[in-house]
């Protein structure tokens, strides 16, 4: 066997090939089917591989006569753990669902959102090229829109008539058949009724739950939780929660992520979601928007395992905030809660959520201080993901403080509108090295040259300290860059051209940024065979 021969793909052994397909997307097994027939027919025998069928990338084409081809050719009679995901799929019908139910039941599955879930796109097919280039290009981040729950004018979320709606009849039938196998199930949007509802109480074995935009009322929501204690995942976005629900909530002992919303806070108080998470021990993944209540007591008691009172006062020790000990000073706190992977707190903007015709849009505040701050860093300094908008009473130093303790945050989101506000100075590569989406709007980085500041004192072959390399150290050039980094959404006047080609030509990765700075796109000299777009909502495409 010749050298070329020995690098073909398809003289590899059937089993490796198999181990190959399992990091492939749908998008991707189907190309690979029509190679060649031996391909087609190791990906078609294997059941594995079409279990999950997540269709929402195709939701602009997708009709009900594609659908039934797609189910036909892939799901045979006996495959077991079916997951169909058709978010945003807004050609299929309801009754091609009802005759679905027909054919295909024990569903471990169903996926029915108004918009196809864009997380999961950005995280599972994160490896992909063609599903990245799709979130990229569809994903609300980028859009006009901006991100879901952030800032979208209640019409707009609101408005059925030109949304994808299944009827409830349709949901309810297609949920009969798999009372006790479906544990992920998602409908955001969907307008359900109390029938739906009671139907959705009989799955009893759910583990991930969508309800967001729904219309249920607290009724249906307690009736439903009551019955689904084995959650994990609960989205009940835009939804208007009483404290009986948050009671409900708090008795959903393996919770692992809670999204909601606080839209009347004459109903919920800070002490009632307080509360609430101080029995939710497991909790790591927690969103609340459309706040209007003080955050401080909810960070400082509901999501800390260090009392505040044991809190050390100064802010400049950063190894002595994470090595807190007992009343006897020789035993490490246990820590009786998960620690915090994802946070996102946001404000509400539109003061008239319920009426139509509205003369006032009033953007909000969320009120939190550098106490919420401390704690966060006490408490959670293994962040992943980090999002703020509109914080009132903190300060640069208190942004700092956590900063410096967030080795391991890859998202940060900071949305700020007082006025005179300092620059932070702990937003570099040496204390956030596995940064790969930052959004800054209304505050200033002290000194953009330390993103891409040279190390001359670095005397290391990086070559061969995968070590530094993953820190963030360039090893062409000895810089200590961002170099996971992909997205950029900056509102700063210190950001130059000379910053912008320096991201450009070490950051490699960066493919989607967004500029209100003095850059003149004109003078951006682009190399490594990089090009740059600007397209209509103001993002800037950065494709190699």
């Amino acid at each position: 066997m010749s050298e070329s021969e020995d690098l073909r793909l398809d003289t590899l052994p059937t089993e490796v090939i198999v181990a190959i397909c399992q990091y492939l997307s749908l998008f991707s097994k189907c190309q690979l089917c029509q190679v060649c027939l031996r391909f087609q027919l190791i990906l078609y025998n294997n059941n594995e591989f079409w279990q999950h069928l997540d269709l929402s990338h195709f939701g602009e084409t997708l009709t009900n006569q594609h659908l039934f081809t797609i189910l036909r050719t892939r799901w045979k009679s006996k495959l077991q753990n079916r997951c169909l995901d058709i978010s945003g799929c807004r050609l299929i019908s309801s009754s091609a669902l009802e005759k679905l139910a027909e054919t295909h039941r024990d569903f471990q599955g169903i996926h029915l959102n108004v918009e196809p879930r864009f997380d999961t796109w950005e995280v599972t097919y994160n490896y992909d090229k063609w599903i990245k280039s799709q979130f990229y290009k569809k994903c609300p981040t980028f859009t006009k829109m901006g991100r879901p729950g952030l800032y979208r004018l209640w019409p707009t979320t609101r408005s059925s008539a030109s949304q994808w709606q299944i009827s409830n009849k349709s949901i309810q039938i297609i949920l009969q058949g798999s009372f006790q196998t479906i544990k992920y199930l998602s409908l955001g949007k969907q307008n359900l009724n109390r029938e739906t509802a009671i139907t959705i109480a009989s799955c009893k074995n759910l583990t991930k739950l969508d309800l967001s935009s729904t219309n249920l009322d607290n009724a249906s929501l307690q009736d439903i939780l009551s019955h689904t204690n084995k959650l994990i995942s609960l989205k009940l976005m835009d939804l208007e929660l009483s404290n009986m629900t948050l009671i409900m909530i708090s008795l959903l002992k393996s919770l692992h992520q809670l999204h909601f919303s606080v839209i009347n806070k004459g109903i919920i108080s800070s002490k009632a979601i307080t509360e609430m998470l101080k029995g939710l021990k497991k909790l790591d993944d927690f969103r609340m928007n459309q706040i209007m209540i003080e955050i401080d007591p909810i960070i400082i008691e509901g999501l800390a395992w260090i009392p505040c009172d044991d809190f050390v006062e100064d802010f400049e020790d950063d190894t002595k905030m994470l090595n807190q000990y007992d009343s006897n000073g020789d035993k490490l706190i246990q820590q009786d809660r998960a620690f915090i992977r994802h946070l996102d707190l946001s404000p509400k903007l539109d003061i008239y959520p319920r009426c139509r015709e509205r003369s006032m849009l009033i953007e909000h505040y969320i009120t939190i201080s550098d106490t919420s701050l401390r704690s966060l860093a006490v408490n959670h300094p293994f962040l992943v993901s980090f999002r703020l908008v509109n914080p009132y009473a903190i300060s640069a130093q208190g942004v700092d403080v956590l900063l410096s303790v967030l080795n391991c945050l890859e998202i940060f989101e900071l949305r700020w509108r007082r006025a005179e506000v300092d620059p932070i100075h702990k937003l570099t590569p040496k204390f956030c090295p596995k940064l790969r989406e930052i959004t800054l709007h209304g505050v200033d980085v002290a000194d953009f040259d330390v993103w891409f500041g040279e190390q001359d004192d670095l005397e290391i072959d990086l070559s061969e300290n995968k070590t530094l390399l993953e820190e963030g150290y360039s090893s062409h050039s000895s810089r200590m860059i961002f170099q996971n980094l992909e997205i950029l959404d900056l509102d700063s006047t210190e950001f130059t051209n000379n910053h912008f080609n320096m991201l450009i030509k070490y950051c490699l990765k960066v493919r989607k940024v967004k500029l209100r700075t003095n850059v003149v796109y004109s003078q951006i000299n682009v190399n490594n065979n990089r090009t740059i777009s600007k397209n209509d909502s103001g993002w800037i495409d950065i494709n190699k």
